[in-house]
């Protein structure tokens, strides 16, 4: 799929309860603009995206294989910090996207701001992509593939 175009989604009906509860993070992929798919953090990711009644969402994402060290210099901690995704805020569905409102997150710049995504659901398995960055010479999308955590 072209990250430059709109996800197909059967989202006619879709409300805000559609999305509450636990989901684990499945994929975490970059969805380039020829079409290629790259798995920045590789195949083995580990994360959970909450949903609540109260209209709040929260997310932390990373690699599996994430290794924490309390000695590293400053520079190698400040390039960690691209390794895990930390935010939260309230959050608004309309259509085909999800809008979450970020009033607390590990990355400063993202404070105050709203991050729309794309959503598609089938069945458990929830999919979240972000709209079309540039990125260099590149044009890419974030792709996240959530699954609902059932007793």
């Amino acid at each position: 799929m072209s990250a430059t175009k709109e996800m197909e989604t059967s989202t006619c009906h879709t409300t805000a309860d559609d999305f509450i509860g636990t989901w684990k993070l499945i994929d975490y992929s970059f969805l380039h603009e020829d079409c290629t798919v790259e798995k920045p953090w590789g195949d083995h990711v580990v994360g959970y995206l909450l949903y609540s009644a109260e209209g709040y969402m929260s997310g932390n994402l990373s690699p599996a294989g994430r290794k924490h060290n309390v000695e590293q210099p400053d520079t190698q901690k400040a390039r960690r910090k691209r390794d895990y995704i930390a935010y939260a805020g309230p959050y608004t569905v309309e259509g085909d996207t999800v809008t979450h409102h970020v009033e607390v997150s590990l990355f400063p710049n993202w404070l105050g701001t709203a991050q729309l995504r794309y959503h598609k659901r089938e069945g458990n398995m929830l999919t979240l992509r972000t709209p079309p960055v540039p990125a260099g010479d590149d044009v890419v999308a974030v792709q996240l593939t959530w699954e609902k955590v059932t007793k």
